[in-house]
């Protein structure tokens, strides 16, 4: 079974109401830790519309193609309610156990560690301490969610359309 998703790792609790306003669908991982699904429409979409430019300074020996848009920062850092943001981006593409993942967290919009590249290594650094024989990714249920919702996909790649993005 393939796992192919797309997020942000929130520490920290957050607005629901201005969440929604990004048309973030909050996933609850304990820990005080909430995933929002993201993909390129989203990332080109919101970078278009807020007043962000620029990247984040991801880190990725592997050189995958994961969105790194600043809107991705501001849009988390308008719905946080912490003092000082804390996030993950993280990436998965698995296939029958083949494939790949990604991970880099940010200290507001700062890589906070440019040795972390695994989402395990990200998860345990906002403060995931495994259960038992369950890695973190397994501890807070990652494996449970397999793929990114296709309607968020089928709406930003059309609102990208329409505004020639």
């Amino acid at each position: 079974m393939g796992h192919n998703i797309t997020a942000l790792v929130l520490k920290g609790k957050f607005d629901e109401q201005k969440a929604q306003e990004f048309d973030l669908q909050p996933v609850d991982l304990g820990f005080g830790l909430t995933m929002f699904y993201v993909d390129f429409y989203y990332a080109a979409y919101w970078q278009h519309i807020l007043p962000v430019e620029g990247y984040l300074d991801i880190h990725n020996p592997q050189q995958r193609f994961v969105p790194s848009e600043k809107c991705l920062y501001a849009v988390l850092k308008a719905i946080s309610r912490a003092k000082i943001l804390e996030f993950a981006l993280i990436n998965t593409d698995y296939f029958a156990g083949i494939g790949a993942q990604f991970a880099n967290v940010f200290r507001e919009e700062q890589n906070a560690d440019k040795n972390i590249l695994y989402i395990n290594e990200a998860l345990r650094h906002l403060g995931v301490q495994k259960k038992g024989n369950l890695d973190e990714f397994d501890t807070v249920g990652l494996s449970n969610y397999r793929s990114n919702p296709d309607e968020l996909g089928e709406k930003y790649s059309q609102l990208c359309d329409d505004l020639n993005l």
